[in-house]
């Protein structure tokens, strides 16, 4: 959660109180006193309480409480935003569709609150092993999606393996955990979200169908 809200709440709480000293103090001298510190320490309290409360309505908005993701609203404004920044400077955009494998046996077999932790250390995972540019999002249940601007030639092969390096890294609470992983590419596989979202959730199951019959 970001403290956009209570450091302009305290700011202009502060200004305000500077321009009250100066004006009553200054230019109407009136003694100065003790209580002007207790009024404006209650001041303070006040905004900032008013700013948490904006940050914290601002951060629910736009993330997944489990994992602290972004949500879905949140990653549609940003693709439309930064579909515009692409088609300005000719740059290409990933989506990245990012499905947990066998998900559905770990809630039956440990308990969703079980379940609930694989997601936040999975979301936790993604979160380290992308750029800072690159937004993650949980897009439902056992699903998440990655936003990656300005994505560059290594973006089909090294950025992928990344990801699929993340799911092989040891776990105590969960031995085994892989992902069926599958992308689009801004403009070149389609202009529209919804457009780019199926073409990457067709190449996530077919990658999952690969894994099935490899397994089999």
């Amino acid at each position: 959660m970001r403290y956009n809200g209570r450091i302009i709440a305290l700011s202009i709480v502060g200004l305000f109180n500077v321009m009250r000293y100066f004006y009553y103090h200054q230019y109407l001298d009136v003694p100065f006193k003790a209580d002007f510190f207790i009024l404006t320490s209650f001041f303070l309290i006040i905004a900032y309480w008013g700013g948490k409360q904006f940050d914290r309505v601002k951060y629910f908005s736009e993330k997944d409480p489990l994992t602290d993701t972004f949500n879905r609203r949140t990653i549609e404004r940003f693709f439309q935003k930064t579909t515009k920044v692409c088609d300005k400077n000719g740059k290409s955009l990933g989506v990245i569709l990012i499905d947990i494998n066998d998900f559905k046996g770990i809630n039956d077999t440990y308990g969703h609150h079980k379940g609930d932790e694989l997601l936040t250390e999975i979301a936790a995972r993604l979160k380290k092993s992308v750029e800072k540019k690159d937004l993650v999002a949980r897009w439902g249940g056992d699903e998440f999606l990655i936003l990656v601007p300005d994505c560059t030639d290594h973006f089909r092969v090294e950025y992928i393996n990344n990801l699929h390096q993340a799911f092989e890294e040891k776990s105590d609470s969960f031995p085994s955990i892989s992902a069926s992983i599958g992308f689009s590419i801004y403009p070149e596989d389609g202009l529209s979200f919804q457009g780019l979202i199926q073409k990457a959730d067709e190449a996530m199951y077919k990658h999952k169908k690969t894994r099935c019959t490899q397994a089999g």
